[in-house]
């Protein structure tokens, strides 16, 4: 059976042929996502409460992942353009090359005590995690819409072993070879070299793979203007807005509220690694259920399982329960993500697909580093439990818009 009728056809490819070669490039792309997913926790697990000690001031956090998203949001803007023009690997391999240099770049500022190079080396992590977040568009380029949320979700979990492993990896050598060591560091530096290892046998550029549906066929490229006038691209918007800012708002503060409690570094890793887990592991089962059920029903229940996982972080009960919190907040992260990103995908055309994926990703970073401030903010502030709450609000006001969401035509066709 053939993965689905594409462009590629029209270039001589037999059908056959096409699906030895999806498979392949979707392998490729997914060991990539593994291996570049050790590096993203690293910054959190290490530079969260690296740069409140360095400074004295747990607020510092926030301003850390504040300014960490809005390099992301500015990276996935131009990043996807430049890939509709140029192809999807060689978006992918800068992106992967950004992370090794910005993690040298961070482990050298915390050696020195600089804080200010911290915030500085976190615009490239953040512009890195821009660009490679858009590998998700490169697979969606080879599947029809009824198999997408699948094979999306296979490529979020293959981050599950490198994104779970790290921050316990990280903070064990860490431990062993004391604050300040560059050791840690060198777990996104080998991570990047990895997956751009990957990426360069990825032959041909998915993009030229791309499935064309039906619907989409014959669309210009649309400016990010015309994508705002659709209803279901704003729809879309807001939900993985919402699902990222619960993700973000609790979980970039967690380590230095637990840090604060007096829990060690192999607690702080574990809570972080089981919502990474949430964030991935379960990602080709919520997909390929997504494809059943439908895009909205997704979202729906990702807003809803982000809800309760902000209201058990909020209780503060102890460190189990603010993990189940985060668990649950990382499931909900994982619908609205893969929900988002098929809407997307199921109504753009290949020509646009990865700058209307890299423009969502703008405005969902921008709402992101609006979190990450303001959790720092609001931790500092009024606490944690506060925090919880005000975002588990903000996520059920959003839901009463996304219940609404009409089913794009291609889903089942």
């Amino acid at each position: 059976m053939t993965i689905g009728k594409a462009s590629a056809e029209d270039r001589g490819v037999a059908p056959g042929e096409r699906d030895r070669l999806v498979r392949r490039n979707t392998i490729l792309l997914a060991f990539a996502q593994g291996f570049v997913q050790t590096s993203f926790p690293v910054m959190l697990v290490i530079g969260g409460p690296a740069s409140a000690r360095l400074t004295g001031r747990e607020g510092a956090a926030g301003l850390l992942w504040g300014l960490y998203f809005l390099a992301a949001a500015g990276g996935a803007a131009l990043i996807g353009r430049w890939m509709d023009r140029v192809g999807r690997r060689p978006g992918l391999i800068l992106s992967y090359a950004l992370v090794g240099g910005a993690a040298a770049a961070a482990a050298l500022s915390i050696r020195a005590g600089s804080f200010l190079g911290l915030l500085a080396s976190t615009i490239p992590f953040g512009v890195a995690l821009g660009g490679a977040n858009l590998g998700r568009g490169a697979v969606a380029d080879m599947y029809p819409a009824e198999r997408r949320g699948r094979a999306v979700g296979i490529l979020l979990a293959a981050g599950t072993i490198g994104a779970v492993g790290s921050p316990l990896l990280a903070a064990l050598i860490e431990e062993a070879a004391g604050e300040g060591s560059l050791l840690p560091w060198i777990v996104p530096i080998a991570g990047s070299v990895a997956a751009i290892g990957c990426v360069l046998s990825v032959r041909p550029d998915p993009r030229d793979l791309a499935v064309v549906e039906p619907s989409v066929t014959g669309t210009g490229a649309r400016t990010p203007r015309e994508l705002l006038r659709v209803p279901m691209f704003r729809t879309a918007v807001l939900a993985g807005a919402v699902g990222q800012m619960a993700m973000v708002g609790v979980m970039g503060v967690t380590p230095t509220a637990l840090d604060h409690a007096h829990h060690g570094g192999t607690t702080i890793s574990l809570v972080i690694s089981s919502h990474i887990a949430g964030m991935f592991a379960f990602a080709p089962l919520i997909g390929r259920w997504m494809d059943r059920a439908g895009r909205r029903a997704a979202l729906v229940a990702g807003c809803l399982t982000s809800i309760v996982g902000a209201l058990l972080a909020a209780s503060e009960a102890n460190a189990l329960v603010i993990g189940a919190g985060l668990v649950a907040i990382g499931l909900g992260w994982s619908a609205t993500f893969l929900g988002a990103t098929a809407v997307i995908s199921d109504i753009t055309a290949p020509n646009e697909r990865a700058g209307a994926l890299g423009f969502t990703d703008l405005l969902i970073s921008l709402t992101s580093a609006a979190a990450g401030l303001g959790g720092g903010i609001v931790l500092e502030a009024a606490g944690y439990g506060p925090l919880g709450v005000g975002l588990a609000v903000l996520v059920a006001a959003a839901l009463l818009l996304v219940a609404r969401l009409r089913e794009p035509t291609t889903v089942g066709s």
